[in-house]
């Protein structure tokens, strides 16, 4: 239970002992940062929002006070808070205007002064675009970010809508964050879902799955730094975040897939299996519908275990689904 209105559920700690400082600049995309700034918190980490003029037009110091659990930084101070003293500095939203400063390298704010300080000490700097197309299509704004990228800048993907470059789902970006500040050279298998056993063009059988557990721990690896390879039967849930998603119905393509993600990977750490695989499965499928009034009978086969797959030196988890167990 939560005794703090300040207080967030935490649901990770893939950001934990980190320091962040989150700019606001003069976007729409300010009256989301709030949540953002909630999400960053729920994965460990220690946020200080600052907050410029142009983002105070759409969101105030106090909403990003309450989000971040610290002050928000709107104006110089003797306290030299706009040098980098954290791990990270990510720009979410950036506007048209807070990127070409960037990009000019001005510090005429304590925002533009904190993202030059981070670049001076070579530490990560991550921002999020966030305007019309008009202005991402203009010639000076993509040489701004081109500049921006070669002084090592990582551009965040914006959603793209109506026009515009709009702010993702909140725990998708503080979800790639994470990602990019624990970034690593391994790679990790996760396969979920049910498979499918046709019978015919429309029937066929299958295990439930709703697709949940392998979705969180696809979810946890990619905050981790993982590169994760998900192979996905029918599930009601899919992950949010992950690196390459291959969706499957039979057993016999979740096979094939998961050999093409394990083949010659030296870098796979781990092969998680997840997934709710058919143990049994029709020995042919009939071409068209069976009529109704046909009757119908269905031989089954026995289908090779999936988790026997050859991961070389990689860890291998494995989950069963069972019914009825008693504490």
């Amino acid at each position: 239970m939560l005794h703090s209105d300040l207080a967030v559920e935490p649901i990770s700690d893939a950001l934990a002992g980190l320091r962040l400082d989150v700019v606001v600049s003069g976007s729409i995309g300010a009256v989301e940062s709030v949540r953002f700034l909630r999400q960053l918190r729920r994965l460990g980490a220690r946020v200080t929002p600052y907050l410029t003029k142009g983002g105070a037009q759409f969101i105030t110091p106090m909403s990003l006070s309450w989000a971040a659990d610290a002050p928000a930084v709107t104006e110089f101070t003797g306290e030299a808070t706009h040098v980098a003293t954290g791990d990270a500095v990510v720009v979410a939203p950036a506007s048209a205007n807070f990127i070409a400063k960037a990009a000019l390298g001005l510090t005429d704010t304590p925002a533009t002064a904190l993202v030059q300080s981070y670049l001076g000490f070579g530490r990560p700097v991550l921002m999020l675009p966030n305007m019309h197309d008009s202005l991402a299509n203009s010639p000076s704004h993509r040489t701004h970010l081109e500049t921006l990228q070669n002084a090592k800048v990582h551009i965040l993907k914006p959603r793209l809508e109506e026009g515009k470059r709009k702010f993702p789902d909140h725990q998708e970006l503080a979800n790639e964050v994470a990602h990019l500040l624990n970034r690593s050279q391994r790679d990790v298998l996760v396969t979920m879902g049910s498979t499918k056993g046709f019978i015919d063009e429309v029937r066929y059988i299958s295990n439930y799955s709703s697709g949940r557990l392998g979705s969180e721990i696809t979810e946890e690896r990619y905050r981790r730094g993982f590169t994760t390879h998900v192979v996905c039967g029918s599930a009601r849930y899919t992950p949010r975040s992950y690196s390459q998603l291959h969706p499957v119905q039979t057993n016999e393509e979740m096979s094939a897939a998961v050999e093409k993600c394990t083949k010659g990977k030296p870098s796979l750490a781990g092969a998680v299996f997840a997934a709710s695989v058919l143990d049994y499965s029709p020995t042919q499928k009939q071409s068209v519908k069976i009529r109704s009034d046909q009757g119908l009978s269905v031989t089954f086969k026995s289908e090779p275990k999936i988790i026997a797959a050859e991961v070389g030196s990689a860890a291998k988890i494995g989950f069963k689904l069972e019914t009825g167990l008693v504490d």
